[in-house]
């Protein structure tokens, strides 16, 4: 019933006959309506089938022997199921439980089901389908009979199936099983065996309308079931269960031949046949989540994340792509309607065009998965000193199309790494550019140096204003003031919710995008007035994965500059120490040097940057243009008590220490290591400055 309701069998049931009024399958046949009658002779139900144009008979439970009168009105056109493997274990009284406890008793390691047409003896006649199935040290009656008939319930409609399109052709004793007729329908049987079960019952529900039969494993298989679809279990196929908690499920012959054998090698064809191979045309994987799991993981090695590794999956996977020309393989769930509506526009067939663009696709997901894995057990990431990998495979999503790259004339779009999610989730404003991306993840790299509430403004992938205070407000006044003019149409961010009086004081200005760990409900109602201002949530750190640049056709690896000198190493070079005011002050400035473009120059008081000058060619450009920035500074704030400068790299001259001091700086950090540290050093004492070394640089280009 379930197989003509599906499809999978082209007849129709139109009669049944029970010995037994209070059978179960009497009601179920009523609620089909199925016409149904009770106990009747072997006349009557000659008549009764005859009438009704019966085909094929088949038995289920009817535990008399059929008269003859009945064979010889339908010879080889009764089936009959035995649960065991015929001609043992059959004859008079041989029926139900105690086939299984005579199979037990003989201690015999294999077991099954028949399906064969019905003979003047008892279970004799040509035999149609058999199935194997294991007896296990430990089965009793009750679990071996359970298994047998979870064989029986797909093989005998497979054997009906078979029937109905008339390929099967009895000589005496021997049923010889015919090849489809040309003009069948190509895809008759799909195995379905997925991980994202987006879109799964939609795309089954349709398949089994088109009369294909649904194979699949475990989970997928409940899911499927609970939908009302009718599903064959994977171990009716292979007479094997799923093992080692599931570890092997796909990986048989009866599984892998079904998928690989070529439709149009009759040698092969035979051959599968001679060992029961049923063909598989459809086959719908995709694979375990190892990136997401080794993403939340400490390392790629521990156990939960390799249990995460797929093997069964690529391997189905690769084998229907590589027999594209009959198999089509579908490993995107955004495929399934697509590959619907092809096969039912042309009578469930693919083109040879389609078959190949998702063997592409194939081909690519399981590559893009082993790339992972290999790259995620580099350990790549900044905890490992070891070596650079001899071949570094990167598997990167996309993850947004931009309207742009950094030029209109130029595309762009966004990709991440299999294993990470996006980096920002977006709550309003315009579609994010390339050049708002870039100053957005530098904005916020920045402000997550800082463990008291910071701000920071990025214009053109570099800082132009940095503050930290007692509170956010505080913070953003400090970054803010220190180049109000480049920060017109900005990017900031801060490492603190976003208040709503912060929300009022950037209204009055033009931002193109705020980044915060999370916004105020009333902060987005202020902020929403202005609908092109992108609103960006970010809470994860800074990445400590290597950095991958660009070089033509090559790419620079790099481990991310994620180191701070700690307080302690740096060494006092001048006759003068600097204060504590000073030290506060130069530790600030320190940090910020270390994300400006170089040649970089950053001149602050005690938690507010004063003036910066970044990417000239010259480090005493840098100071002339961070001195000019100061000037504009000194119009709206008074002058600090306390003023000092950074300097991503060492002072290869003393201009650049003379022209400080005529700003004003009292105080210097800097790594040092010049052929003329003395020199710097001399003119330092000279001005009266207080100067450190850190003995390391952060150049940033």
């Amino acid at each position: 019933m379930d197989a003509v309701r599906s499809g999978w069998i082209p007849g129709e049931i139109v009669l049944l006959v029970c010995n037994r009024s209070e059978a179960g399958v009497l009601k179920r046949a009523k609620a089909a309506g199925i016409e149904s009658v009770v106990a009747v002779g072997c006349e009557q139900m000659v008549r009764a089938c005859r009438d009704r144009q019966v085909d094929l008979i088949c038995l289920a439970g009817f535990l008399l022997k059929v008269e003859p009168a009945l064979i010889m009105a339908y010879p080889n056109r009764i089936f009959n199921v035995h649960p065991a493997l015929l001609p043992g274990f059959g004859g008079r009284g041989m029926y139900g439980r105690r086939v299984h406890e005579a199979v037990i008793r003989s201690g015999v390691k294999v077991s099954g089901c028949t399906i064969h047409f019905v003979d003047e003896d008892y279970d004799h006649g040509p035999i149609v389908l058999q199935a194997t199935v294991p007896v296990l040290a430990e089965d009793t009656s009750e679990s071996l009979a359970q298994r047998v008939q979870e064989q029986e319930h797909w093989l005998y409609p497979q054997a009906v199936r078979l029937f109905c399109q008339e390929r099967l052709k009895v000589k005496g004793q021997q049923v010889q099983i015919l090849p489809e007729k040309n003009g069948e329908v190509t895809v008759r049987r799909a195995l379905l065996s997925v991980f994202d079960k987006q879109g799964l019952v939609e795309f089954a529900k349709g398949l089994q309308k088109m009369g294909v039969e649904i194979i699949s494993t475990s989970g997928t298989a409940r899911i499927l079931k609970k939908s009302g679809l009718v599903v064959r279990p994977l171990s009716s196929i292979t007479n094997f269960p799923e093992i080692l908690g599931g570890r092997v499920k796909t990986l048989h012959p009866k599984i892998h031949g079904g998928i690989l054998a070529r439709r149009k090698d009759s040698q092969q064809c035979q051959e599968a046949m001679r060992h029961g191979i049923e063909p598989i045309d459809l086959v719908a994987v995709n694979l375990y989540p190892f990136a997401e799991t080794a993403a939340k993981a400490r390392s790629a090695w521990e156990p939960e994340v390799i249990e995460q590794i797929d093997v069964g999956g690529p391997s189905i996977i690769r084998a229907a792509a590589k027999n594209f020309e009959d198999v089509a393989v579908v490993t995107a769930p955004e495929d399934y309607p697509i590959v619907l509506a092809e096969l039912e526009h042309s009578g469930g067939r693919l083109s040879l065009e389609t078959k190949r663009r998702l063997a592409r696709a194939a081909f690519q997901h399981t590559a893009n998965y082993d790339a992972f894995i290999s790259h995620a057990l580099t350990e790549n990431r900044v905890e490992s000193r070891g070596t650079f990998p001899d071949k570094l495979n990167l598997e990167l999503v996309k993850s947004q199309d931009l309207r742009y790259g950094e030029n209109p004339h130029q595309r762009g779009c966004v990709y991440r790494f299999a294993d990470a999610a996006p980096s920002f989730e977006q709550l309003q404003g315009k579609e994010l550019s390339y050049n708002n991306l870039l100053d957005a993840e530098g904005a916020w790299e920045m402000v997550s140096e800082f463990e008291e509430p910071a701000a920071v403004i990025f214009k053109h992938v570099t800082p132009c204003g940095v503050g930290t205070g007692s509170n956010i407000l505080e913070a953003w006044r400090n970054a803010w003031n220190a180049d109000p003019i480049s920060a017109f149409g900005g990017v900031m961010a801060v490492n603190r919710a976003f208040t709503a009086d912060l929300a009022e004081k950037l209204s009055q200005h033009f931002m193109e995008v705020m980044v915060a760990p999370a916004f105020e409900s009333e902060a987005v109602e202020v902020l929403r007035k202005k609908s092109n201002l992108r609103l960006l949530i970010r809470k994860a750190p800074a990445s400590q994965r290597w950095a991958v640049r660009s070089l033509g056709e090559e790419v620079l690896v790099q481990e991310p500059d994620r180191e701070i000198l700690r307080k302690s190493d740096l060494r006092i070079v001048t006759r003068r120490k600097p204060t504590s005011e000073e030290e506060q002050a130069l530790w600030f400035a320190w940090v910020c040097a270390k994300h400006v473009r170089s040649n970089a120059i950053v001149m602050s008081a005690a938690g507010r940057v004063t003036g910066i000058g970044a990417g000239q060619m010259s480090r005493v450009d840098s100071v002339r243009m961070a001195g000019q920035k100061m000037a504009y500074w000194l119009k709206s704030n008074p002058k600090p008590e306390v003023l000092v400068l950074a300097s991503d790299a060492f002072f290869p001259f003393r201009d650049g220490l003379d022209e400080a001091a005529g700003l004003g700086v009292t105080a210097v950090i800097q790594p040092g290591g010049s052929v003329r540290d003395s020199e710097v050093i001399q003119a330092a004492d000279e001005h009266n400055m207080a100067m450190v070394f850190t003995g390391m640089r952060h150049f940033r280009h």
